[in-house]
């Protein structure tokens, strides 16, 4: 992921659930559940489950955060998860986050484009200085962050950096 300097990413927006939190143990019932609220039309804040604030890190990610932000690079959790519960489960695995966006304050989830826009309006980073990580392709991050010119990089699918440590080792380099 080569960049000229006047489009140096300087800020990496993750997507938690799936991303940085493993989501092996959560049942594909809840994930529907979630799914289905977040993409609603309306806002209405949604009730994370119990079992959600006992997610576990991938092993590789309070190593990868770490790397990046010695690297340079401010690491912003964007994730629909509540303020609380991304803070919570992210000390609990050793993630100190520069930023953890609350998209409930914003009346907003992703992958709602108002949802990347928050980006900017919390850490003041233009779109093009920012990059959007998941590990769900399908969910609609790439498009929502490609939509306001945000770049974007899926990790632990085949063919894509395997995990937040690769990723890190990658831009760095």
């Amino acid at each position: 992921m080569e960049q000229d300097k006047s489009s140096r990413i300087k800020c990496i927006a993750f997507d938690c659930f799936g991303t940085v939190f493993d989501m092996a143990g959560v049942s594909r019932e809840e994930i529907g559940d979630y799914v289905r609220h977040v993409r609603k039309a309306d806002f209405a804040p949604y009730a994370f489950p119990h079992g959600w604030w006992h997610l576990r890190l991938h092993p590789d990610a309070a190593e990868g955060v770490k790397s990046l932000q010695q690297a340079g690079f401010k690491c912003v959790a964007l994730s629909n998860g509540s303020a609380n519960l991304l803070e919570h489960v992210s000390l609990a695995g050793g993630i100190e986050w520069d930023e953890v966006i609350d998209l409930a304050k914003h009346r907003v989830y992703k992958p709602n484009v108002d949802a990347y826009l928050t980006v900017e309006q919390e850490t003041g980073f233009k779109p093009k200085e920012c990059l959007m990580v998941t590990a769900n392709p399908t969910f609609g991050d790439i498009e929502g962050s490609a939509a306001i010119g945000m770049r974007s990089q899926v990790i632990r699918q085949p063919g894509e950096p395997a995990n937040i440590i690769e990723l890190a080792n990658r831009l760095s380099a």
